[in-house]
């Protein structure tokens, strides 16, 4: 028989920083196979076997360096985008929500337009449309979630990058994984019910396995790698359901601004609203200085009236093509994110000056889009 003495195993001085060779460790095999007699013949010992090959696998996973640099840069790059999508994602609920309100009332005002008295009565949207826009809101409402819970997956991942601060990783990541795949599933429906596959934690294969499982779970690296992977999933998921929301978003477009455009006529026609809040925009962008008592001049001036109802017409489209390009701003956000994170799997860094580009061209139109509600952008710089 073989007897067998429990030992330790390790690598030379424990969990090192940087990936120690196989041929250098100075493994003890974790059983001792004692040499014995069977039937007249010495039984050779398997523990130079053992050695290699446990010295091997923990050369390959339990020795190497946890990449917490660069996965500190990155979870800080995601913590801006989330930051910047947060904000654009509420911007856009609260149209949505407030989008009935503005078109009843222009219904209503162009009904009492007419010359036969009886046809002046409150008009409120169609129920379909009413519907359709509520859906959307609703959606937008699952993202706003979803980027909050991404959000805080980043910041979970920062914290355990910084390697003596203790968090919630796991639970941070399966969270933002699943309020993902709610909003994935609800985006995908709303937009003609696509074909939706939600996320799983821990299902997703990886590059850089091979080893992890011989130390076990206490090991960095694969806490931060494992959670890279899973944060990727939740990112992945809502790229794809912001896709299916722009989808639905665009056949909308022209009707939420067309509508909001007419109420802001109606108060101009009904001069209820300064032309001011028209004239001056549009002064300060042609450098120009408006004279003293512009406001009369305009209320008196049909030429003048007329024109900046034209202006105010020619707004309207550029913030249909500003809000879509936010859409396409905050896809392209989080398809740098991707690459980041696929970048910090397979080669251990990141570079994330895509990210902020399009990030900080995300917060240029929100700040844009602030200025003229009359409100102070809340991304994060």
């Amino acid at each position: 028989m073989l007897r067998m003495v429990p030992l330790p195993c390790k690598c030379r001085g424990g969990i090192s920083d940087a990936p120690t060779p196989a041929s250098h460790s100075t493994c003890v095999s974790a059983h001792r196979i004692l040499p014995a007699r069977i039937g007249g013949f010495r039984v050779m010992s398997i523990r130079p076997f053992l050695c290699l090959a446990l010295g091997a696998m923990a050369a390959l996973g339990g020795c190497a360096a946890a990449p917490r640099a660069p996965a500190t840069t990155l979870a800080e790059a995601g913590l801006k985008a989330t930051g910047s999508f947060s904000t654009e994602v509420r911007n856009l609920a609260t149209q949505l929500r407030e989008a009935d309100a503005a078109d009843s009332f222009t219904r209503t005002w162009e009904l009492c337009q007419s010359p036969v008295a009886e046809a002046c009565a409150p008009s409120v949207t169609p129920e379909r449309l009413s519907i359709q826009r509520n859906g959307l809101a609703d959606v937008v409402d699952l993202r706003a979630n979803a980027i909050d819970q991404l959000g805080a997956a980043y910041s979970a991942l920062k914290q355990e990058a910084a390697y003596d601060q203790s968090t919630d990783l796991q639970g941070a990541t399966k969270s933002a994984i699943d309020s993902a795949n709610s909003f994935g599933q609800a985006a995908a429906s709303l937009n003609g019910g696509k074909r939706f596959i939600p996320a799983v934690p821990g299902e997703v294969g990886a590059l850089l396995d091979f080893g992890f499982g011989v130390l076990g779970d206490r090991l960095q690296r694969k806490r931060i790698l494992r959670a890279n992977r899973e944060i990727a999933q939740a990112v992945l998921q809502l790229r794809n359901g912001m896709q299916n929301e722009l989808e639905v978003f665009l056949t909308l477009t022209d009707y939420l601004v067309g509508k909001r455009t007419a109420a802001r006529l109606v108060f101009y026609d009904a001069q209820l609203t300064s032309p001011m809040t028209v004239m001056t925009p549009l002064a300060d962008q042609l450098d120009v200085t408006l004279v003293p008592g512009a406001e009369s001049m305009i209320a008196n001036s049909p030429a003048l009236r007329t024109a900046l109802r034209a202006t105010m017409e020619a707004n309207s489209r550029v913030e249909v093509l500003e809000a879509q390009g936010r859409y396409r701003a905050g896809i392209a956000g989080l398809d740098a994110l991707l690459r980041q994170h696929r970048e910090l799997e397979t080669k251990g860094g990141v570079t994330v000056g895509d990210v902020e580009r399009i990030i900080d061209q995300l917060n240029a139109s929100l700040a844009k889009y602030a200025t003229k509600q009359g409100d102070k952008p809340n991304a994060q710089q």
